[in-house]
């Protein structure tokens, strides 16, 4: 039976025998069987276990090292369990079984890890052991530590004039890289799942499925921006996003080639409607800074007012508008679109 414990759940984890507890953030897998425990405090770190020696501590990746299988004791209670580690499941523990498990040692032996009591230390390696485990929240509400919530200022009178000339702004290292690296983690570990790759990406590639486009892990990434946000639209006059666009970009095998100024789109024109969002917030996660050809993000800059005034127009805008909806559902292919001139690779 797996546990009833929500993923985003703060729960109370108590040793059997000593009576010890810790309090941790839960991650579960589809299934709900294998959880990952993750700091309060700073949720990008998870509970991980030294592959050498079964020392625990709070950090960043861990993969199957911070990742545990969760078993009842029995299947009349529905609160008590076991921990076992999903590495070093064929290895002997401290009690020379087969199997490490989450368990609870004297901090004056030789175990190391996270104290929890001046007498007593989280292990890795031990063996099997009883844990009682109590929900606190279904839903953390929690903010993000002083080394990751660095939230930019707001834009200065230069960068407000900036994005009102050319359309766009780059914010650079506005995203602290624990959250970065957070989110890469997350999305790398969906898509090392089989079948998690499916047909709708763009320009005929696959894309990935799922619904890691509201994950924790990657909504984290606007709120660094968020202040910077609502220097553009306004201060509360933004509603935090509910979910993103992974834009997956994959290597191509044809020769470089120079884009065209009518392969573009604007979200929602070619629908031939209005749509409701205000303006793009994009957070690199590739390094695009060495080269145009890394499946870099490109803008076309001023011509936002080349459409301002199009859009003006009655006759234009209806050509504008039937130009569109007529063009390929991802680019436009240059399909009567006008040309705005020759685009901006950003090298962020």
């Amino acid at each position: 039976m797996a546990p009833t414990w929500a993923n985003g759940s703060v729960v109370t984890i108590t040793h059997g025998e000593t009576g010890t507890t810790f309090r941790a953030l839960v991650e579960k897998d589809k299934a709900g069987q294998i959880v990952t425990l993750c700091n309060i405090d700073t949720p990008y770190e998870k509970l991980k276990v030294s592959q050498h020696d079964g020392e625990t501590s709070w950090g960043a990746g861990g993969g199957k090292f911070a990742a545990f299988a969760v078993t009842p004791v029995d299947s009349i209670s529905n609160n008590t369990f076991t921990f076992q580690l999903c590495a070093n499941q064929k290895k002997l523990n401290v009690d020379g079984s087969e199997g490490w498990y989450l368990g609870v040692s004297s901090s004056s032996a030789a175990s190391r890890g996270i104290l929890l009591t001046p007498d007593h230390v989280l292990v890795g390696n031990g063996a099997p052991c009883t844990f009682v485990v109590s929900e606190v929240t279904s839903r953390a509400h929690m903010q993000l530590s002083s080394a990751t919530a660095c939230n930019l200022p707001p834009l200065t009178p230069s960068q407000l004039e900036s994005f009102c000339r050319e359309g766009y702004l780059v914010l650079p290292r506005a995203v602290p890289l624990p959250l970065v690296h957070d989110a890469l983690r997350r999305i790398n570990h969906e898509l090392g799942k089989p079948g998690m790759m499916i047909d709708g990406g763009v320009e005929g590639t696959a894309k990935l499925a799922g619904n890691i486009s509201n994950h924790p892990a990657i909504l984290d990434l606007y709120r660094p921006v968020h202040t910077a946000v609502e220097s553009i639209v306004g201060q509360g006059c933004v509603v935090p996003p509910l979910g993103a666009q992974l834009a997956l970009r994959f290597p191509e095998l044809c020769a470089p080639y120079e884009p065209l100024g009518n392969e573009w789109h604007t979200d929602g024109m070619r629908q031939g409607k209005w749509n409701p969002f205000s303006l793009l917030v994009g957070i690199a996660l590739s390094d695009t800074a060495t080269s145009a050809e890394n499946g870099n993000l490109l803008v076309f800059p001023r011509t936002h007012r080349t459409l301002h005034n199009m859009l003006q127009s009655p006759t234009d805008k209806e050509d504008l508008l039937r130009a569109c909806v007529a063009a390929d559902k991802a680019w436009g292919q240059g399909q009567h679109l006008p040309n705005l001139g020759p685009p901006l690779a950003l090298k962020l």
